[in-house]
């Protein structure tokens, strides 16, 4: 596929999905979420990823919805609404349920839908001066709807229900202390921060288990606790049965060096 409001490139096992529209805040259009759910298709595909990172061209990480779009909801049917609303739901779990890990590296401001972008990745690097962090949506009667059926699986600290009502902007500083973001760096230490975690996680972890680890921690989320402990014994029984586990059990006993 043709990008066109996106960049696409692999670089040592990390699939770089970049939004490329600096001059409008790389706001989302129905355009650019289609181009990312295609780029997260591809890296799924794609057997030598290992890491997706998502990252954006220009000051902003995403201002939320394009100003363009927003304006055509009001005159969009209920169903039409319901379909738009849908393809945004869906590129939110396709990054949440993704068979690589999904990293965000936000250097600015990410806003609304932006934030909901960035945070449903499942490791947030975020720069600790210039990144800022809004769900917008009451203030314009909208429902931060979408977003917090991901985030409040992830959190459920008050202060991140506080932030979905109120619509207050937050820093880097605070939504790692509201456990929404996993790292907050220096601005110069931005780009080697991720490309470390990244790194690492390429070299250090297997593939399966990243895979299998990501679809437990999906399902058993919504689960009773024997459902979500019976779900995980599978899950235990079915990584025993992977090549990944027969290659680390191997190189344990050898004291050998595991290269994934």
């Amino acid at each position: 596929m043709n990008f066109t409001q996106l960049t696409y490139e692999i670089q040592n096992r990390i699939a770089r999905i970049t939004l490329n529209r600096p001059e409008q805040r790389n706001a989302l259009t129905s355009v650019l979420i289609s181009e990312l759910r295609q780029a997260l298709r591809d890296a799924d595909s794609e057997p030598d990823v290992r890491v997706v990172m998502l990252q954006s061209t220009g000051k902003a990480f995403c201002a939320g919805l394009d100003l363009s779009e927003l304006g055509k909801i009001s005159e969009m049917s209920a169903l039409e609404n319901l379909a738009d609303s849908e393809q945004l739901a869906l590129l939110f779990r396709q990054m949440y349920t993704h068979r690589k890990l999904v990293i965000s590296k936000v250097q600015g401001i990410a806003v609304a839908g932006g934030c909901g972008l960035a945070t449903a990745a499942d490791i947030i690097v975020a720069d600790v001066s210039n990144a800022k962090f809004c769900y917008t949506e009451t203030r314009i009667g909208f429902v931060p709807a979408i977003v917090s059926a991901l985030i409040l699986r992830k959190s459920r600290n008050a202060g991140v229900r506080e932030m979905l009502l109120r619509a207050n902007m937050i820093s880097a500083t605070e939504a790692l202390r509201l456990g929404l973001i996993n790292y907050a760096v220096p601005s110069n230490e931005l780009d080697a921060a991720t490309e470390k975690i990244a790194e690492e996680i390429c070299t250090g972890t297997s593939p399966a288990s990243i895979e299998l680890t990501k679809r437990l921690l999906w399902s058993v989320e919504t689960m009773s606790g024997d459902d979500a402990l019976n779900f995980a014994v599978s899950m235990n029984a079915l990584s025993r049965t992977t090549e990944d586990l027969k290659k680390g059990v191997g190189a344990f006993l050898n004291k050998e060096k595991i290269s994934w």
